[in-house]
Formats: structure tokens, C-alpha cells, sequence
């Protein structure tokens, strides 16, 4: 250590460097006490302006092909188409048409969301409203379910689909009956 020439004193060698630089083992094992300590508390100060500033956004995900985006669609479909026969059960309230059912999916993409339903890119809202039989012609699959002497359809005045666009999420409720 005794070995090393400055240019200049330890404060001046400091104030020339700006905050940005990097500073090599050897530059800090030469540095004197001072200076580290004048240095170690530039970084402190960068440090916590840093960690008041917003976080950063998640990288953005790429863009699905549209090979992939339908794919992911019909597999959401079906999943979805599933899940909902799953949950009709024969219950007195089925000679009403009042019994409920809901689902909640994830998708990949706002994309696959759009397909799913057939849906514009345009669309910003955050709940559709369908018609029985437009949500089974809109989703493309037969939504219904056998029981002993009949079937169980979806019924009732409309089917609601919630979108959160944040959470990539949605939720289908509606009813079903005779």
C-alpha cells in the first residue's frame, strides 16, 4: 500500500469520480479511511433515493403467436366447459331453473381472454352479459349435463363473465335447470 502514487489527495480523487463509477479492489484497498468512508456513504444515500423511487414494471410477456393463442383458447374452453358440468348437480331448485353455478379460469394472455369469448381487441369493459344460448354458440361447446329422467341446461335470463385484466383472471356465473 505504501507503494502506491496519487495523482492527488483522497478528496479531490473522490470528487472526480462520479457515482456511477465502479470502483476496482485495488482502487478500494488503496483508498484511505475517509475516502471510503465519504464513498460508502454516496452509495447509501443512491441506495435509498433508489428505493423510494416506483418499482419496476415486470417485463412485459412476449406476444403469443396466433397458432398459440387459439390453442390456449380451446384448452381454456374446454376446461371451462367442464368445470361448469362439474358443478350441475340435480338440486330442487333445478325444476325453477334457479340453481347457480360459477367458474373462475386463468388465462395466458388478454389475448387468449378475447379469443375465448370471441370477443374485438377493442373491448375494454370488464363484465359481458350473454344470452344462454348465445354463450353456448359464443364458446362453441354444449353445455348441459344428463341426469336420470332428463338434462340439466344452462337457464336463466343471462350469463355474466367478469374480467380482471390485471390478474389474467375470470369468473362465469349464471344459472341452470330443466
Amino acid at each position: 500500500m505504501a507503494g502506491i502514487k496519487r495523482a492527488s489527495d483522497g478528496q479531490a480523487s473522490a470528487a472526480k469520480r462520479s457515482k456511477q463509477d465502479v470502483l476496482s479492489r485495488d482502487l478500494l484497498e488503496a483508498m484511505e479511511k475517509d475516502e471510503l468512508i465519504s464513498h460508502i456513504l454516496s452509495l447509501q444515500s443512491q441506495i435509498l433515493t433508489t428505493s423510494h423511487q416506483a418499482p419496476p414494471s415486470p417485463p412485459a410477456t412476449p406476444g403469443l403467436s396466433l397458432e398459440e393463442v387459439h390453442h390456449k383458447a380451446s384448452k381454456a374452453r374446454d376446461m371451462m366447459a367442464k368445470g361448469i358440468k362439474s358443478q350441475m348437480k340435480w338440486k330442487p331448485s333445478c325444476k325453477t331453473g334457479g340453481a347457480r353455478f360459477s367458474y373462475s379460469g386463468v388465462v395466458a394472455s388478454s389475448q387468449v381472454f378475447l379469443k375465448l369469448f370471441r370477443i374485438g381487441a377493442d373491448w375494454k369493459k370488464k363484465q359481458l352479459q350473454f344470452d344462454p344460448a348465445d354463450f353456448q354458440h359464443t364458446t362453441g361447446t354444449d353445455i348441459s349435463t344428463s341426469i336420470r329422467y332428463g338434462r340439466l341446461n344452462v337457464t336463466g335470463k343471462n350469463v355474466t363473465v367478469r374480467w380482471v385484466p390485471n390478474e389474467l383472471t375470470f369468473t362465469v356465473t349464471g344459472s341452470y335447470g330443466l
